[in-house]
Protein backbone atom coordinates (compact mmCIF):
# COMPACT_ATOMS: atom_id res chain seq x y z
CA UNK A 1 0.00 0.00 0.00
CA UNK A 2 1.07 3.46 -0.91
CA UNK A 3 1.86 6.02 1.61
CA UNK A 4 -1.01 8.28 0.56
CA UNK A 5 -2.85 5.55 0.71
CA UNK A 6 -2.66 4.51 3.98
CA UNK A 7 -3.08 8.19 5.10
CA UNK A 8 -6.41 8.09 3.69
CA UNK A 9 -7.01 4.93 5.19
CA UNK A 10 -5.78 6.14 8.72
CA UNK A 11 -7.67 9.32 8.61
CA UNK A 12 -11.39 6.86 7.55
CA UNK A 13 -10.38 4.90 10.52
CA UNK A 14 -10.17 7.27 13.27
CA UNK A 15 -12.88 9.64 12.50
CA UNK A 16 -14.86 6.40 12.57
CA UNK A 17 -15.58 6.26 8.87
CA UNK A 18 -13.57 3.01 7.50
CA UNK A 19 -16.10 0.21 6.71
CA UNK A 20 -15.72 -3.60 8.03
CA UNK A 21 -13.45 -4.57 6.10
CA UNK A 22 -11.16 -1.05 6.60
CA UNK A 23 -10.92 -1.59 10.06
CA UNK A 24 -10.08 -5.42 9.99
CA UNK A 25 -7.65 -4.64 7.98
CA UNK A 26 -5.96 -1.71 9.86
CA UNK A 27 -6.59 -4.01 13.44
CA UNK A 28 -5.53 -6.84 12.19
CA UNK A 29 -1.62 -5.10 11.18
CA UNK A 30 -1.48 -3.84 14.50
CA UNK A 31 -2.21 -6.67 16.23
CA UNK A 32 -1.02 -9.62 14.01
CA UNK A 33 2.00 -7.64 12.80
CA UNK A 34 3.37 -5.12 15.68
CA UNK A 35 2.02 -6.46 19.42
CA UNK A 36 2.06 -10.08 18.87
CA UNK A 37 4.81 -12.50 19.06
CA UNK A 38 5.04 -13.24 15.86
CA UNK A 39 8.49 -11.56 15.97
CA UNK A 40 9.92 -13.91 18.47
CA UNK A 41 10.51 -11.06 20.86
CA UNK A 42 10.42 -12.13 24.61
CA UNK A 43 7.80 -10.37 26.73
CA UNK A 44 10.10 -8.10 28.44
CA UNK A 45 10.72 -6.33 24.81
CA UNK A 46 6.98 -6.38 23.66
CA UNK A 47 6.81 -4.22 26.99
CA UNK A 48 9.44 -2.03 25.61
CA UNK A 49 7.89 -1.98 22.50
CA UNK A 50 4.55 -0.63 23.73
CA UNK A 51 6.31 2.23 25.59
CA UNK A 52 7.92 2.96 22.68
CA UNK A 53 4.51 3.11 20.28
CA UNK A 54 2.81 5.14 23.40
CA UNK A 55 5.67 7.75 23.60
CA UNK A 56 5.66 8.36 20.38
CA UNK A 57 2.04 8.83 19.69
CA UNK A 58 2.65 11.26 22.56
CA UNK A 59 5.75 13.15 20.97
CA UNK A 60 3.82 13.55 17.56
CA UNK A 61 0.33 14.18 18.55
CA UNK A 62 1.33 16.68 21.22
CA UNK A 63 4.49 18.10 20.16
CA UNK A 64 5.48 17.96 24.15
CA UNK A 65 6.17 14.69 25.45
CA UNK A 66 2.99 14.67 27.57
CA UNK A 67 0.18 12.00 27.71
CA UNK A 68 -3.22 12.79 26.37
CA UNK A 69 -5.71 11.71 29.39
CA UNK A 70 -6.73 8.27 28.63
CA UNK A 71 -4.10 7.62 26.26
CA UNK A 72 -3.68 4.27 26.20
CA UNK A 73 -1.42 1.35 23.91
CA UNK A 74 -4.14 -1.38 23.70
CA UNK A 75 -4.11 -4.24 20.69
CA UNK A 76 -7.27 -2.54 19.50
CA UNK A 77 -6.18 0.15 17.76
CA UNK A 78 -9.11 1.74 17.70
CA UNK A 79 -9.32 2.65 21.15
CA UNK A 80 -6.44 5.03 20.79
CA UNK A 81 -9.45 8.31 20.49
CA UNK A 82 -7.06 10.64 18.25
CA UNK A 83 -8.79 13.13 15.68
CA UNK A 84 -8.81 12.32 11.90
CA UNK A 85 -5.75 14.92 11.37
CA UNK A 86 -3.19 12.90 13.49
CA UNK A 87 -3.09 10.27 10.60
CA UNK A 88 -0.37 11.35 9.39
CA UNK A 89 1.11 11.40 12.28
CA UNK A 90 0.09 7.84 13.30
CA UNK A 91 1.80 6.58 10.16
CA UNK A 92 5.35 8.04 11.17
CA UNK A 93 4.48 6.29 14.91
CA UNK A 94 3.52 2.94 13.53
CA UNK A 95 6.79 3.14 10.83
CA UNK A 96 8.94 4.19 13.89
CA UNK A 97 7.61 1.18 15.62
CA UNK A 98 8.35 -1.18 12.84
CA UNK A 99 11.80 -0.18 12.78
CA UNK A 100 12.13 -0.63 16.38
CA UNK A 101 11.18 -4.26 16.27
CA UNK A 102 12.92 -4.74 13.39
CA UNK A 103 16.22 -3.87 14.92
CA UNK A 104 15.80 -5.77 18.26
CA UNK A 105 14.98 -8.58 15.73
CA UNK A 106 18.35 -7.54 13.77
CA UNK A 107 21.11 -7.22 16.74
CA UNK A 108 19.37 -10.59 17.31
CA UNK A 109 20.53 -12.24 14.28
CA UNK A 110 23.86 -10.42 14.45
CA UNK A 111 24.65 -12.39 17.86
CA UNK A 112 23.08 -15.94 16.92
CA UNK A 113 24.06 -15.75 13.13
CA UNK A 114 28.05 -14.41 13.78
CA UNK A 115 29.29 -18.05 12.48
CA UNK A 116 27.31 -17.89 9.08
CA UNK A 117 27.65 -21.36 7.13
CA UNK A 118 28.32 -20.91 3.39
CA UNK A 119 26.48 -23.12 0.94
CA UNK A 120 27.96 -26.35 -0.63
CA UNK A 121 29.03 -26.39 -4.45
CA UNK A 122 30.62 -28.74 -6.75
CA UNK A 123 32.83 -30.92 -5.03
CA UNK A 124 32.96 -35.15 -5.20
CA UNK A 125 35.61 -37.93 -5.68
CA UNK A 126 35.87 -40.27 -8.66
CA UNK A 127 36.91 -43.79 -7.77
CA UNK A 128 37.75 -46.15 -11.14
CA UNK A 129 37.23 -49.28 -11.20
CA UNK A 130 40.93 -50.07 -10.73
CA UNK A 131 41.44 -48.19 -7.79
CA UNK A 132 42.45 -45.35 -8.24
CA UNK A 133 40.67 -42.01 -7.04
CA UNK A 134 40.47 -38.89 -8.83
CA UNK A 135 39.02 -35.63 -6.14
CA UNK A 136 37.22 -33.84 -8.94
CA UNK A 137 36.95 -30.92 -6.88
CA UNK A 138 40.93 -29.82 -7.46
CA UNK A 139 41.67 -31.50 -10.32
CA UNK A 140 42.08 -29.40 -13.47
CA UNK A 141 39.93 -29.46 -16.62
CA UNK A 142 40.70 -32.23 -19.35
CA UNK A 143 41.09 -35.57 -19.35
CA UNK A 144 41.90 -37.39 -16.06
CA UNK A 145 42.02 -40.66 -17.26
CA UNK A 146 41.20 -43.43 -19.33
CA UNK A 147 39.73 -46.93 -18.57
CA UNK A 148 38.99 -50.16 -20.84
CA UNK A 149 38.14 -47.75 -23.87
CA UNK A 150 36.49 -44.71 -22.00
CA UNK A 151 38.09 -41.38 -21.96
CA UNK A 152 37.02 -39.30 -18.62
CA UNK A 153 37.40 -35.31 -18.89
CA UNK A 154 36.19 -32.87 -16.88
CA UNK A 155 34.47 -29.77 -19.02
CA UNK A 156 35.16 -26.40 -18.10
CA UNK A 157 31.69 -25.76 -16.17
CA UNK A 158 32.85 -28.71 -13.97
CA UNK A 159 30.65 -31.61 -15.55
CA UNK A 160 32.17 -35.42 -15.30
CA UNK A 161 32.12 -36.55 -19.24
CA UNK A 162 32.63 -40.46 -19.87
CA UNK A 163 33.07 -41.37 -23.63
CA UNK A 164 33.50 -44.35 -25.67
CA UNK A 165 36.85 -44.18 -27.77
CA UNK A 166 37.31 -47.71 -29.03
CA UNK A 167 35.96 -50.74 -28.95
CA UNK A 168 35.95 -52.48 -25.99
CA UNK A 169 33.19 -54.30 -25.71
CA UNK A 170 34.41 -57.32 -23.94
CA UNK A 171 34.45 -55.39 -20.43
CA UNK A 172 33.75 -57.01 -17.67
CA UNK A 173 30.24 -55.03 -16.25
CA UNK A 174 31.07 -55.91 -12.82
CA UNK A 175 33.62 -53.85 -12.45
CA UNK A 176 32.59 -50.46 -11.50
CA UNK A 177 33.65 -47.03 -11.14
CA UNK A 178 31.94 -44.82 -8.24
CA UNK A 179 31.55 -41.10 -7.90
CA UNK A 180 30.56 -40.26 -4.27
CA UNK A 181 29.40 -36.25 -3.34
CA UNK A 182 30.29 -35.89 0.70
CA UNK A 183 28.07 -33.99 2.72
CA UNK A 184 27.73 -30.21 1.07
CA UNK A 185 28.64 -31.33 -2.71
CA UNK A 186 26.96 -31.90 -6.11
CA UNK A 187 28.06 -33.11 -9.70
CA UNK A 188 26.74 -33.62 -12.41
CA UNK A 189 28.10 -36.90 -14.58
CA UNK A 190 27.91 -38.10 -18.20
CA UNK A 191 27.76 -41.81 -18.86
CA UNK A 192 28.85 -43.28 -21.73
CA UNK A 193 25.63 -44.19 -23.22
CA UNK A 194 24.66 -40.52 -23.40
CA UNK A 195 22.41 -40.66 -20.16
CA UNK A 196 23.17 -37.38 -17.72
CA UNK A 197 22.95 -37.88 -13.70
CA UNK A 198 22.85 -35.17 -11.13
CA UNK A 199 23.98 -35.97 -8.06
CA UNK A 200 22.84 -34.54 -4.68
CA UNK A 201 24.92 -33.56 -1.45
CA UNK A 202 25.68 -37.11 0.31
CA UNK A 203 25.21 -39.42 -2.38
CA UNK A 204 27.13 -42.62 -4.19
CA UNK A 205 26.86 -43.44 -7.74
CA UNK A 206 28.16 -47.19 -8.84
CA UNK A 207 28.20 -47.70 -12.75
CA UNK A 208 30.39 -49.82 -15.32
CA UNK A 209 33.16 -48.30 -17.47
CA UNK A 210 30.71 -49.73 -20.45
CA UNK A 211 27.10 -51.02 -20.32
CA UNK A 212 27.05 -54.53 -21.88
CA UNK A 213 24.20 -57.27 -21.50
CA UNK A 214 20.42 -56.55 -21.70
CA UNK A 215 20.29 -53.39 -19.14
CA UNK A 216 22.03 -50.63 -18.26
CA UNK A 217 22.57 -51.03 -14.20
CA UNK A 218 23.82 -48.31 -11.83
CA UNK A 219 23.32 -48.18 -8.32
CA UNK A 220 22.77 -45.09 -6.21
CA UNK A 221 22.52 -44.58 -2.65
CA UNK A 222 21.13 -40.43 -1.73
CA UNK A 223 19.57 -38.41 -4.13
CA UNK A 224 19.91 -38.19 -8.04
CA UNK A 225 18.24 -36.42 -11.07
CA UNK A 226 18.59 -38.44 -14.41
CA UNK A 227 17.63 -37.83 -17.59
CA UNK A 228 18.11 -41.60 -19.63
CA UNK A 229 19.27 -41.75 -23.23
CA UNK A 230 16.78 -43.61 -24.78
CA UNK A 231 17.31 -47.48 -25.84
CA UNK A 232 14.29 -49.59 -26.36
CA UNK A 233 16.45 -52.03 -26.66
CA UNK A 234 18.59 -52.29 -23.15
CA UNK A 235 16.47 -50.75 -20.26
CA UNK A 236 18.41 -48.21 -17.66
CA UNK A 237 17.94 -49.78 -14.64
CA UNK A 238 18.61 -47.90 -10.89
CA UNK A 239 19.31 -50.34 -8.36
CA UNK A 240 19.45 -49.56 -4.44
CA UNK A 241 18.54 -52.29 -1.28
CA UNK A 242 15.33 -51.39 -1.44
CA UNK A 243 13.68 -51.14 -4.92
CA UNK A 244 14.92 -51.27 -8.77
CA UNK A 245 13.59 -48.59 -10.93
CA UNK A 246 13.34 -49.62 -14.78
CA UNK A 247 12.77 -47.19 -17.72
CA UNK A 248 13.61 -47.57 -21.50
CA UNK A 249 14.39 -43.00 -21.55
CA UNK A 250 13.21 -40.75 -19.05
CA UNK A 251 13.37 -37.51 -16.47
CA UNK A 252 13.20 -38.72 -12.75
CA UNK A 253 14.34 -37.54 -9.43
CA UNK A 254 14.98 -40.49 -6.89
CA UNK A 255 15.51 -39.73 -3.04
CA UNK A 256 16.97 -42.85 -1.33
CA UNK A 257 18.69 -41.49 1.81
CA UNK A 258 19.44 -44.03 4.58
CA UNK A 259 18.71 -41.55 6.78
CA UNK A 260 15.17 -40.43 5.29
CA UNK A 261 12.31 -42.47 6.57
CA UNK A 262 11.03 -43.48 2.85
CA UNK A 263 12.34 -43.53 -0.47
CA UNK A 264 11.15 -41.64 -3.41
CA UNK A 265 11.25 -41.71 -6.99
CA UNK A 266 9.43 -38.72 -8.83
CA UNK A 267 8.23 -38.61 -12.29
CA UNK A 268 8.82 -35.88 -14.68
CA UNK A 269 8.50 -37.56 -18.15
CA UNK A 270 8.34 -41.15 -19.66
CA UNK A 271 7.03 -43.81 -17.48
CA UNK A 272 9.26 -45.35 -15.16
CA UNK A 273 8.25 -49.52 -13.00
CA UNK A 274 9.52 -48.94 -9.58
CA UNK A 275 9.55 -52.67 -7.78
CA UNK A 276 10.15 -53.79 -4.47
CA UNK A 277 9.50 -57.32 -2.10
CA UNK A 278 5.84 -56.29 -2.55
CA UNK A 279 5.35 -56.31 -5.89
CA UNK A 280 5.82 -53.16 -8.78
CA UNK A 281 3.73 -49.75 -10.10
CA UNK A 282 4.29 -47.95 -13.48
CA UNK A 283 4.46 -44.40 -12.60
CA UNK A 284 3.30 -41.51 -14.81
CA UNK A 285 4.54 -37.76 -15.24
CA UNK A 286 3.48 -36.03 -11.81
CA UNK A 287 3.15 -38.87 -9.97
CA UNK A 288 5.72 -40.18 -7.39
CA UNK A 289 6.08 -43.61 -5.83
CA UNK A 290 6.90 -44.21 -2.05
CA UNK A 291 8.27 -47.16 -0.75
CA UNK A 292 8.56 -47.64 2.83
CA UNK A 293 9.27 -51.19 4.39
CA UNK A 294 7.84 -53.49 2.21
CA UNK A 295 4.80 -50.98 1.62
CA UNK A 296 4.91 -49.29 -1.80
CA UNK A 297 2.07 -47.21 -3.17
CA UNK A 298 1.76 -44.24 -5.54
CA UNK A 299 0.53 -40.28 -5.51
CA UNK A 300 0.49 -37.42 -7.27
CA UNK A 301 2.50 -34.57 -6.74
CA UNK A 302 4.15 -31.37 -7.96
CA UNK A 303 7.53 -32.69 -9.50
CA UNK A 304 9.33 -29.48 -9.35
CA UNK A 305 9.01 -29.81 -5.31
CA UNK A 306 10.96 -33.17 -5.50
CA UNK A 307 13.88 -31.18 -8.33
CA UNK A 308 14.38 -28.14 -6.22
CA UNK A 309 17.73 -28.69 -5.18
CA UNK A 310 18.88 -29.48 -9.15
CA UNK A 311 17.49 -25.96 -9.70
CA UNK A 312 19.13 -23.99 -6.88
CA UNK A 313 16.40 -23.83 -4.18
CA UNK A 314 15.01 -24.85 -1.43
CA UNK A 315 11.05 -25.61 -1.99
CA UNK A 316 9.09 -26.23 0.69
CA UNK A 317 5.21 -27.14 1.25
CA UNK A 318 3.26 -27.71 3.98
CA UNK A 319 6.76 -29.60 4.89
CA UNK A 320 8.06 -30.53 8.85
CA UNK A 321 10.88 -29.16 10.69
CA UNK A 322 13.14 -32.25 10.96
CA UNK A 323 13.16 -33.48 6.90
CA UNK A 324 14.18 -29.40 6.48
CA UNK A 325 16.50 -29.92 8.72
CA UNK A 326 17.91 -32.87 7.39
CA UNK A 327 18.20 -31.08 3.89
CA UNK A 328 20.22 -28.07 5.53
CA UNK A 329 22.17 -30.62 6.99
CA UNK A 330 23.57 -32.40 4.16
CA UNK A 331 24.21 -29.48 1.98
CA UNK A 332 25.32 -27.02 4.60
CA UNK A 333 27.43 -29.44 6.58
CA UNK A 334 25.88 -28.70 9.61
CA UNK A 335 24.81 -30.57 13.37
CA UNK A 336 21.17 -29.56 14.59
CA UNK A 337 20.81 -29.90 17.98
CA UNK A 338 17.24 -29.86 19.24
CA UNK A 339 16.58 -28.56 22.71
CA UNK A 340 12.87 -28.97 21.99
CA UNK A 341 10.70 -31.61 20.96
CA UNK A 342 9.20 -30.30 17.47
CA UNK A 343 6.91 -32.94 15.72
CA UNK A 344 4.00 -31.06 16.78
CA UNK A 345 5.35 -28.06 14.78
CA UNK A 346 3.31 -26.86 12.39
CA UNK A 347 4.90 -27.00 8.98
CA UNK A 348 6.17 -24.91 6.63
CA UNK A 349 5.56 -23.44 3.52
CA UNK A 350 8.23 -21.25 1.15
CA UNK A 351 11.30 -20.83 -1.04
CA UNK A 352 15.04 -19.63 -0.63
CA UNK A 353 17.94 -19.87 -2.59
CA UNK A 354 20.19 -23.15 -2.22
CA UNK A 355 23.17 -20.95 -2.78
CA UNK A 356 22.50 -18.69 0.00
CA UNK A 357 24.02 -18.25 3.64
CA UNK A 358 22.59 -20.64 5.64
CA UNK A 359 21.42 -18.12 8.07
CA UNK A 360 19.09 -16.65 5.08
CA UNK A 361 16.81 -20.03 4.86
CA UNK A 362 16.83 -20.15 9.48
CA UNK A 363 15.90 -16.83 9.40
CA UNK A 364 12.94 -18.09 6.99
CA UNK A 365 12.05 -20.73 9.15
CA UNK A 366 11.94 -18.41 12.40
CA UNK A 367 9.86 -15.89 10.96
CA UNK A 368 7.19 -18.43 9.91
CA UNK A 369 7.55 -20.83 13.50
CA UNK A 370 8.25 -19.91 16.82
CA UNK A 371 11.53 -21.45 16.93
CA UNK A 372 15.26 -19.53 17.01
CA UNK A 373 18.59 -21.06 15.86
CA UNK A 374 22.10 -20.37 17.39
CA UNK A 375 25.27 -20.99 14.72
CA UNK A 376 27.96 -22.17 16.79
CA UNK A 377 30.76 -23.85 14.59
CA UNK A 378 29.33 -26.67 12.58
CA UNK A 379 26.79 -26.89 15.08
CA UNK A 380 22.89 -25.52 14.89
CA UNK A 381 21.37 -25.13 18.61
CA UNK A 382 17.37 -25.49 17.80
CA UNK A 383 15.68 -23.43 20.41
Amino acid sequence: MKTEQAKQLLTRYLAGNASAKEIHMVESFIEEELLANSWNISEEQKKIFGLKLKEGIDQQVLGNGKATKGLKVQSKFRKIWMVSAAAAAVIAVVTLACFYVVKIKNESWSNRFANDVAPGGNNAVLTLSDGRKINLTDSKTGELASLNGISIKKAANGLLVLSVVNDASNVNQDQLNTIETPTGGQYQVNLPDGSQVWLNAGSKLKFPTRFAGLHRTVELNGEAYFEVAKDKSHPFVVQNDKQDVEVLGTHFNINGYDNEPVIKTTLLEGSVRVSNKSGEKIITPGEQSVVYGNYLEVKEIDPALAIDWKNGEFRFKDESLTSILRKLSRWYGVKFEMENSYEKMPSFSGSVSRFDQISVVLKMLEETGNIKFYINGKVVTVK
